[in-house]
Order: structure tokens, then sequence, then C-alpha cells
């Protein structure tokens, strides 16, 4: 049995004995018998519920489950998407469930409200920092929607958040928009549902696959009147029920699509009935006569298939794989040349130890790349995970190593790194989504004046690629000795100024000024057909250069 089958099996245990159905149900019959639409929210001793209900599912209704899907693509400003931070990279947008859908949009107006209401009555300040507003509009009383949600969360008893029917996969839509400013620490909902329809397409489970928010739901289902919305699949866990008293717990969706049956019903299943006959001690695939021997091999299979890559296991492992490559990029200072270089022209370095500095690159390449194609698959709330844990690393892996692949890129006679394609061996996509996530996150440098910079990793991981492509504009205007190219010549000023920025900002490694770097070999071929002094030129032809990156250094 694979592990997300036990945890799906712990799960359905552990709500069992809570008693968190049996409440669910009875507070949903509740509001079933009053005949309201809409939610309530029951404060309790121990959790706070949040009950949704909804017209019943009919045949031919205007809920039917035939309903036209709706399309639900990524952030987009003239049309702000409640559902924007569940697309990833890989999947920008997906389609959920007409029915559901309206019935969210119905009700999130008033449930916004009951947020504020209940922010202004609690005497509670999070101690979480304040989320950063993703709709500009969408603010109540200077308190940002994401603010709310989160205060909601943070300052109650567990929140659960449940429905039956429509109404369950209205809870489903409820408990996802919740999500958008959970991190991981903090207090997650749990969606409870009875006999609901799926709510998302098959785009929208595999986002929801590779985020920690798929274990915040449990759908209690009956195997032949849980309704099946075509065009639809399951996420989270399922407590499948007959009419034998059997039951399964699992998360496996083909395993879900194949055990229910799909017989629409007018009426929402007492499920009160179904509780009251729950046995736990059939929660386990081998147990349980709902699952045909078939079905149980189908499903271990596909869990033999889904090999998760899970980046935390060797993330040590490539930090001293990082140090070694920090001591080669020292001891290639030994040679006047700069790690850059010595890897380019392919020089043994003086150091006795074996540096596999090629070996290491593939090993270090191979890592990351596959940490930013696992990111892009998960919704872009959780890439904050991989922020948190692995911006740092990520960011100094990319300033390490892109500089090598660039040695290599251009050793090999090419030119235009950065506009090249990854398939043509320019910059690896993982690079530009590297850079970017570390942007986003608006880290500010340390900067420290009186802080030596010898080991300093240049900001810019594409630097080399700048200074190789200046070299080639100077030897191309060698070959037309005595010819002036004021194209060629505004492209080597605007490398000039893009260099004495970085000095500017301490933001470039002082080993760019060792005498046998490349940097230095354009410098002095530069001199020679410059004829514009200025702060730049002043600074290297006066020798200051020498003492750049050293404490108390200033560029003036």
């Amino acid at each position: 049995m694979d592990s997300s089958s036990l945890k799906g099996i712990e799960l359905g245990k552990l709500i069992l004995t809570s008693g968190l159905l049996d409440s669910s149900w009875t507070k949903i019959s509740e509001i079933q018998k009053s005949s309201s639409r809409g939610f309530k929210i029951y404060q309790e001793a121990k959790f706070t519920f949040v009950v949704f209900s909804a017209p019943p599912i009919s045949r031919n209704g205007s809920y039917a489950s035939a309903s036209a899907p709706t399309p639900v693509p990524g952030p987009e400003p003239e049309a702000p998407n409640p559902f924007h931070f569940l697309c990833s990279e890989t999947t920008p947008s997906f389609t959920l469930h007409t029915p559901a859908f309206e019935l969210f949009n119905k009700y999130l107006p008033d449930f916004k409200s009951e947020l504020l209401i209940d922010s202004e009555q609690m005497s509670y300040t999070s101690a979480s920092s304040p989320v950063p507003d993703q709709d500009p509009e969408s603010k109540v009383n200077n308190k940002t929607i994401p603010q709310l949600k989160l205060e909601f969360l943070e300052s109650k008893k567990p929140v659960i958040i449940t429905g039956a029917g429509l109404g369950g996969s209205v809870a489903s839509l409820f408990t996802l928009w919740m999500l958008e400013t959970v991190k991981p620490g903090q207090k997650f909902p749990l969606c409870i549902t009875f006999g609901s329809p799926f709510v998302g397409d098959a785009r929208l489970r595999q986002n929801l696959e590779n985020s920690v928010s798929k274990s915040c739901f449990l759908h209690v289902a009956d195997a032949a009147q849980t309704p099946i919305t075509e065009g639809f699949k399951p996420f989270g866990t399922y407590l499948i029920c007959n009419d034998q008293t059997e039951c399964v717990c699992i998360e496996d969706p083909e395993a879900v699509m194949e055990l229910l049956k799909g017989v629409n019903s007018d009426l929402v299943e007492d499920y009160g009935e179904i509780l009251h006959r729950l046995n736990q001690s059939v929660l386990s695939m081998e147990d349980s006569g709902l699952m045909s021997d078939d079905l149980i091999k189908r499903m271990k299979e596909r869990a033999e298939k889904k090999v998760r890559f899970d980046p935390f296991k060797k993330l040590n492992d490539m930090k001293i794989l990082m140090a070694y490559l920090e001591w080669y990029k020292k001891v290639s200072r030994w040679d006047k040349n700069g790690y850059y270089d010595q890897y380019r022209l392919q020089i043994p370095t003086k150091a006795k130890a074996n540096i596999k500095v090629e070996a290491f690159k593939k090993e270090l390449n191979g890592y990351w790349t596959s940490v930013v194609e696992d990111a892009k698959k998960k919704p872009q709330s959780d890439i904050s995970i991989l922020k948190r844990r692995f911006l740092f690393a990520g960011n100094n892996y990319r300033r390490m190593i892109e500089p090598l692949d660039i040695a290599e890129y251009y050793r090999n006679c090419k030119t235009e790194y950065l506009e090249t394609s990854s398939v043509e061996g320019g910059r690896s996509s993982h690079y530009v989504m590297l850079e970017k996530w570390f942007g986003n996150a608006s880290i500010e440098p340390f900067r420290c004046e009186n802080r030596d910079l010898s080991d300093l990793l240049t900001f810019d991981s594409c630097f080399w690629a700048e200074v190789e492509e200046a070299l080639v504009v100077i030897n191309e205007m060698k070959t037309h000795e005595g010819m002036t190219d004021e194209v060629s010549i505004a492209k080597l000023v605007k490398f000039e100024e893009y260099v004495w920025e970085m000095i500017g900002k301490r933001e470039v490694s002082p080993e760019i000024f060792l005498e046998k770097s490349s940097f230095m070999k354009w410098w002095k071929q530069y001199k020679e057909i410059s004829d514009s002094p200025s702060e730049f030129t002043n600074f290297m032809n006066t020798g200051k250069y020498e003492s750049y990156g050293k404490p108390a250094w200033n560029s003036g």
C-alpha cells in the first residue's frame, strides 16, 4: 500500500473518532429542515463550523451536472479571478463546475461581510506578517480580504467548512478560496462534504495533487448515489460507503471514479443513517468489500509509477557540492584567472584537492532543474514554500553555476547566450525561474561598506555573458580596422554603464579585476578605442579598481 493511501485511511479514522462527521451532518440537517439557502456560522467550544446549503441537484433543473463548465484563467487585471493562486506555471488555467461557481459568487459578498464583522468583534492581533493584497479593490475598512481570511483562520478554533450535495461543492470552493493566505505552520481549515459533485477539471486536480492543500478535504460519498460531474475529477480524500455497511478511505482519483456509480438524485442522501452504520475497522483497501483485487492492483501500479521528487532529502548534499565549488573559486584566484576563466580555458588549479567541477556542476544542475520543474506544477500560492526553504540556496546556486555554463557555451565558439533558446544550449529556463522567484520576493541585498567582497558571487549570474558579447563587439570592430561603427560603440558604452552601476552597488565580484580575466582582456582593448572619459574609465585608468571590494572602499 502506498503512503498516500495510508494517509487517507488515517485521516478517515481520525475524523470518524473525532465526531466531526456527525456534528457536520447534524448542522447540515438543521439548515435543510429550515429550507434556508446560503451559509451559517456555528461557534462551538472546540470548533467553528461554516455550513453551506444549496438547492438540490436536479437532472433537469438549472443546477444539472451537465451545465457548461466555467473557465478559470490566470490573474487578469480587468477581471480579477478569486482562484488565480491555484494556477501554476505549467497549468495557468482550469475549469470549475458552473452551478457551484455561480453559488460561490452569490454567497461571497455576504461571507466577506461576516469576515469583517468577526474581525471587528475580536480583540486579537495576528502575529503573522501582513499578506499582500492580490486585488487592489478587495478592501473592507482598510483591511484586505486576504488579511481578513487569515485573521478568521488564525483567531478561531479549528474551522470546519461543510455542506451536502451542491452545498458541499460550494463548501469546497470556499475552502480553496480561504487557502490563499495559509502558509505551512498556520491553521488550515478542514472541508467535509457529503454526496457532492466534483468541482474542478483534471487540470485543477493536477495542481492540487502537487499542493499541501489537498489534505484539507474529506468527501463522504455513497457509492450508488453521489452524482458524477461529467468532465470533472475528484481531489482530496474520499470516504466511500455502500448499503452493505462497507466503506473505504482512499485518495487515488482514478479509483474514486471507478467506485462511484454516479446516479443523480433530486434529494441529498440521508448520511445520518450511513454515519450511524459506519465501521472504521474496514478503512483499508484489503479489508473492504468495495475494493476488488483488480482495482487494488491498479492502484498499486499507479502508486509505483508516481515517484515523487523530494528536494529536501538531497539539499544538504547539494550544499556540500557548493562548498567544493566555492573552494574551486577561491583557489582559481591563485592563477590570477578567476574561476570563470579557469573553467573556460580548462586550466588545472594548483590546489591539491581533486575538485570534480564538471561532475559537481552536472549534479547541481540536475537537482535544481528538478526542484524548479516540481515547483512549477504547484499552485502559485505554494511556490512560497520553495521561496522560504530554497530561495537563498537556489540563488547562490544560480550565481555560482550559471557562469560555468556560460563559460562552456562560449568555449564552444557560440555567441548570444541570452538570446539563444535552452534547446540550442542557451540560458536554461530553470535559471530564469529561480531569478524570477528571488526577484519577486523583494529581498533587499545586504550591503555593508566594511564587508570584504573577496568571496562575493556576482549578483547578475549572466555577467560573463555580457562580457563575452562585449568582446565579440570589439573583435568585430578590429576586423574592420579604421572603421567606426556607431552601433558598436553604443553597445560598448552601454556595457560600460552596466558594469559601473554594479561596481557602485558592490554587486560584482573583485575577481573580475584579476590580471588574466576576460573582463580585463576586454578593458585593455576597450581603453584603446574609447575617447570619451567617464567615471568608469577614470576608475580603471587610475588603478582604483585594485582596492575594490576591500573594507571601507568607496567607488568615488
